[in-house]
């Protein structure tokens, strides 16, 4: 027997097999179907009733474990602060019962010194043992477009300079994976080109860009338009802008805060049906999430928590929202268990180029959450390890 980072007893000798009425595979789904577990990865996907299993849920969905791309904070926890050890087991034990097995942090636009502490502190916990893993940083700005900064302080923007870039990733090698930026700011795409030089994905935000920076942006390397229709220029029928541009490009992936708040349902809909396979849900949470405070902080900014995190003059600053709770939201627009489930799994890890992760797959990690007939979490396990839920 072993112990795992959750304290969850698991024999690690034995093969663990779950079954449940449907399970979500990339080739389809199947009614029911069972998943076997040896040594962390998954040895076996059948179809059928299982004859034996370790965890059976006869009306609930077997998924991949969900990642999400844009988190700011949980459980109490800003990401801008120092993770201690405490600190990052009780963000984990939150976001496992989520159904999340993959996150990135995301850190916003912040005083220098105050981000780069961040950043060095969740490099450390990259490569400490733990579940849900961390699987890079996302940096939203700093060189992000004035004009929409959302909760962004305007005092630690700048503008785009591709060695400044250079500097703040290379003192922390191979941490940041994503960054957020507005492409359509002088010298963007040169620290477009130095970002993805060192292995990151870029996507725009909090930007002005016109139909036509953003499509030259695509053609530099923008393969993400971040929280789409929040903090960019709006679409207007003589001005489509970066929203047109993005749902139109085939190698455009979009992510989406579906707490209907941030996005009416109506929009949300249009979105996933414009661009359904490259639709990627994300919390944008903050240290309010999975917590009972009301008055919190995103960063440097003191946030109310009301109908969502807004700053003192009502501009919204990131969300309350779980990840189970977004698909949750978008099978209530009427979207299949399957599309909203790959939403929040499989495109978010084929955007970070991750194909060991998102899958119900041989070989594949056994990264998988267990859902009720509701699609309510009910055990999710990592590397075969299961983190939440009863037996």
């Amino acid at each position: 027997m072993r112990v795992s980072p959750l304290n969850v007893l698991v024999d690690a000798a034995r093969p663990q097999v779950i079954s449940a009425g449907r399970v979500i595979t990339p080739s389809g789904d199947l009614t029911p179907g069972s998943v076997e577990i040896s040594d962390g990865r998954i040895a076996a996907v059948r179809a059928g009733v299982a004859t034996e299993a370790d965890l059976a849920v006869p009306d609930g969905v077997l998924a991949p474990g969900l990642i999400d791309l844009q988190i700011n904070g949980a459980a109490g926890v800003d990401f801008l602060s120092p993770v201690t050890g405490a600190a990052l087991t009780r963000l984990r034990r939150y976001l496992a019962s989520t159904g999340v097995t993959a996150f990135l942090p995301t850190l916003i636009t912040s005083p220098p010194a105050l981000l780069q502490r961040a950043l060095r502190s969740w490099q450390r916990a990259m490569h400490e043992p733990g579940a849900p893993r961390i699987v890079g940083v996302h940096l939203e700005g700093p060189y992000l477009n004035r004009q929409f900064k959302g909760a962004h302080p305007l005092r630690y923007l700048r503008a785009p300079d591709a060695r400044h870039a250079a500097a703040l990733l290379d003192a922390v090698s191979d941490t940041v994976r994503l960054v957020t930026l507005a492409p359509e700011l002088p010298g963007a795409t040169a620290v477009i080109r130095a970002l993805r030089e060192r292995g990151c994905v870029v996507a725009a935000g909090h930007t002005a860009a016109t139909y036509e920076q953003a499509r030259a942006a695509f053609g530099a390397g923008v393969t993400l338009v971040t929280h789409l229709f929040n903090a960019m220029r709006p679409v207007h029928h003589r001005d489509p802008g970066i929203v047109v541009a993005a749902l139109e490009h085939p190698q455009v992936s979009v992510s989406l805060i579906a707490d209907f708040i941030h996005v009416h349902p109506a929009v949300v809909a249009l979105a996933v049906r414009l661009a359904r396979e490259r639709v990627a849900l994300i919390t944008d949470a903050i240290a309010a999430a999975g917590a009972s405070q009301r008055v919190t902080r995103l960063g440097t900014r003191t946030v109310r928590v009301t109908d969502v995190p807004r700053l003192s003059d009502g501009t919204i600053a990131g969300s309350m929202l779980s990840m189970d709770a977004a698909v949750r939201h978008v099978v209530s627009m009427g979207l299949s268990v399957r599309d909203a489930v790959l939403m929040a799994s499989s495109i978010p890890a084929r955007l970070l180029g991750r194909d060991d992760l998102g899958r119900i797959e041989v070989g594949k990690p056994a990264d998988l959450v267990v859902l009720t007939r509701e699609l309510r979490v009910r055990a999710v396990y990592a590397s075969g390890e299961r983190i939440f839920g009863a037996a």
